[in-house]
């Protein structure tokens, strides 16, 4: 019994100095995340962003109404989304690490609701809520000690306006937890506002401008406490998109710009300004199935150099939606 007991022991230890050894590069994966706006926001519903390029129905009011939502009641959305993907630094770390490059398969569950349309003079208003959960893995063995599940979850507010501006007001949550020890890497919430605006450019080809403030209230995994705010920041981002129609398939190019200011311990002179350059191409394989191909690249300078960083994305996805 005091065998077992030792080599019990003994296993703990080794698996908690692992995971102390790995915290810094833990939370360089966590800063590295891209973590998107919710469903309504990035067109996962299939219908509020592309709608808002056109393809929308005027309202009484005059303001656009997405087609993808009833008049009244609830609006409801669901799909999977898997991704299988290249991706050149996976833990977020300056320098040369391609040694670290690495595929992910990521897979996704996601549902969320329109509740209903609340008609006002000069705009239409529909409250979200939604969540997601993630699975994402490591294809290197070396690092499948980093593989995590991340769950998320919203609310908000979205108006439309008839002169083609939609703003919103709500609040992102956000859960990482490892898959190898079980434990809460890092949680957040993140209340927010922000607008968006769509442009015709042409009948195949929409222009989308997006734009958000918010506040970041964190907590990061700490070894042997209970945990600390130290990625708590201030963040301002606008990004513009275009997506481009051609027969079935879809072509988005987008540009992201997004600016960072953190306020505890040692990272309270800190200051990041990231770049995002992404490319999708989306094809219909049948009704809500689509087979997707993407890249992007993302560039972090920072106030405090050893938090800059450069990665490279590139693979393909399949994503099933369903609404009712």
């Amino acid at each position: 019994m005091k065998i077992l007991q030792s080599i019990i022991l003994l296993a703990s230890i080794l698996s908690y100095s692992l995971y102390a050894q790995d915290a810094a590069k833990v939370q360089s994966r966590i800063e590295g995340t891209d973590r998107q706006q919710p469903a309504p926001i990035t067109g996962n519903t299939g219908g509020t962003q592309e709608a808002s390029g056109g393809e929308a129905a005027a309202s009484d009011t005059g303001a656009q109404r997405p087609i993808s939502l009833k008049k009244d009641g609830v609006s409801a959305f669901f799909g999977y989304d898997s991704k299988y993907f290249y991706r050149s630094n996976p833990l977020a770390q300056k320098g040369d690490l391609k040694q670290l490059k690495t595929a992910m398969w990521t897979n996704t569950f996601y549902g969320g609701a329109g509740l209903g349309i609340i008609e006002t003079d000069n705009s239409v208003v529909t409250p979200y809520v939604g969540a997601s959960w993630t699975v994402n893995d490591y294809a290197e063995s070396n690092l499948g000690s980093f593989n995590y599940n991340s769950t998320s979850a919203y609310a908000l507010l979205l108006a439309q306006y008839g002169n083609g501006w939609s703003a919103r007001i709500g609040v992102n949550y956000v859960n990482d937890r490892s898959a190898e020890f079980d434990t809460e890497d890092y949680s957040e919430f993140f209340p927010n506002v922000g607008v968006m605006k769509a442009n015709r450019i042409n009948n195949q080809a929409t222009g989308i401008f997006d734009a958000y403030v918010g506040q970041h209230s964190t907590t990061i995994a700490a070894i042997g406490t209970d945990g600390e705010d130290l990625l708590d920041n201030f963040e301002i981002a606008a990004s513009y998109g275009i997506r481009y129609i051609q027969g079935d398939l879809t072509i988005s190019p987008k540009y992201l710009l997004s600016y960072k200011t953190f306020e505890n311990g040692s990272n309270s002179d800190r200051d990041d300004t990231t770049h995002n350059f992404s490319l999708k191409a989306d094809y219909p394989l049948a009704d809500s199935v689509d087979l997707g191909f993407f890249a992007a690249y993302t560039l972090r300078d920072s106030s405090d150099t050893a938090n800059d960083y450069k990665n490279l994305d590139s693979g393909v996805g399949l994503t099933l939606n369903a609404r009712f």
